[in-house]
């Protein structure tokens, strides 16, 4: 049970590695939310998401001052990490009690991927979540990082809730 678990896992990792490359290649030079030309006066320190207690927070100091670029490819790079492990941990949850219809035999966990049926939809969701983040959901230098705007028509996509989402 314990190597079937591994080779899970590892079966995931591989998958997830294979898209994040497949994503990166389709980038140009200045990355996923680059602008084209640089911005000497861009100081990341002032961005949204640098507010009490922490401020701007950046230790190891990877965003410099008049790298926009590197600033904007990090940020996307920080909010897209934060969403889809949102997301893991909510479906790590919710498939314990959902089960979907032709499902119900697969088991729960990382040993669901290398089962059938669950392997076919694990490929739909691969291939889904590909052909979103490669079209509607792709970043542009026009947006701030991680702003697909509203899809929903909620209304609460303001300055306050990206200052809480960054932080």
């Amino acid at each position: 049970k314990a190597a079937t678990a591994a080779k899970s896992a590892t079966q995931v990792a591989t998958g997830v590695g294979a898209a994040a490359a497949a994503g990166s290649m389709t980038k140009g030079k200045d990355g996923v939310a680059g602008k084209e030309s640089p911005n000497p006066s861009f100081d990341p320190s002032v961005q949204l998401g640098a507010m009490p207690p922490l401020g701007y927070f950046d230790p190891a100091g990877f965003c410099k001052k008049g790298d926009e670029n590197g600033f904007r490819n990090l940020r996307a790079a920080e909010i897209k990490h934060g969403r889809v492990a949102m997301m893991a941990a909510l479906g790590g949850i919710v498939q314990h009690f959902v089960k979907f219809p032709g499902f119900e035999a697969v088991p729960t966990g990382l040993s669901a991927v290398s089962t059938a049926p669950a392997t076919y939809g694990f490929a739909a969701l691969f291939l889904a979540a590909g052909a979103l983040e490669l079209g509607p959901w792709s970043e542009t230098p026009s947006k701030e990082p991680g702003n697909f705007g509203d899809p929903a028509g909620l209304g609460q996509y303001t300055e306050e809730f990206r200052q809480r989402e960054l932080n």
